[in-house]
């Protein structure tokens, strides 16, 4: 596979490859014929986003087999390893580490302040409060938790609010806080203007 860049960042919670495409039709040529089956069903922004996804996936377990998705969107990987995957237009993100320690999860999103004031949807009271700044921050605190939330959802399997789960972020240090049955670890850092948030979580 040959995307416009490829970077490979070794992380807490795995390795992450981070993707951006020129050309998705080369890129969905080269995925096997299952996945490129299942990429013209969809539309062609979702599908842009498919085969980078997939295209990052790929480069991270060094595998052209085909990755097919569960019930529940999320990526099918080979035994022995888990993984996720994230988007945002040209870039795209994809996290694995070996089976054994826990679900994980990755997010991607533009480090600035978001369109629309989210802060009251994905925030708890004391978020809101501890959070007056409405910018990048509440980007940043959306990225973590739906890193989370893709770690929770293997064992859950089911919709997680947004306010099911409370952080603490001093630093670069995140500390999470929940009523669920889990033991969660959440980092961060910013990458080419973004945030890149990954999550580990195991029942605890």
């Amino acid at each position: 596979m040959t995307p416009r860049s490829v970077e490979r960042l070794a992380l807490g919670h795995g390795v992450c490859v981070v993707v951006a495409l020129d050309d998705h039709d080369a890129a969905l040529a080269r995925l096997a014929p299952a996945e490129q089956h299942r990429a013209r069903e969809l539309g062609d922004v979702r599908r842009r986003e498919y085969v980078a996804g997939r295209t990052a996936l790929h480069l991270a377990l060094a595998t052209e087999d085909a990755i097919l998705s569960d019930e529940r969107g999320a990526p099918i990987l080979p035994a022995g390893w888990v993984g996720s995957i994230s988007h945002k237009r040209a870039l795209a993100a994809a996290l694995v580490a070996p089976a054994g320690l826990g679900q994980i999860g990755v997010d991607l999103e533009h480090a600035g302040a978001p369109r629309q004031d989210i802060a009251r949807r994905i925030l708890t009271a004391r978020e809101q409060a501890a959070l007056p700044d409405r910018g990048p921050a509440v980007t940043l605190r959306f990225a973590i938790k739906e890193a989370i939330y893709k770690a929770i959802d293997p064992y859950v399997r089911r919709y997680v609010g947004f306010t099911e789960v409370e952080l603490e972020i001093t630093g670069d240090a995140v500390i999470v806080a929940t009523a669920l049955p889990f033991a969660i670890e959440a980092s961060f850092c910013a990458h080419a203007g973004h945030w890149l948030a990954t999550a580990r979580a195991r029942p605890g």
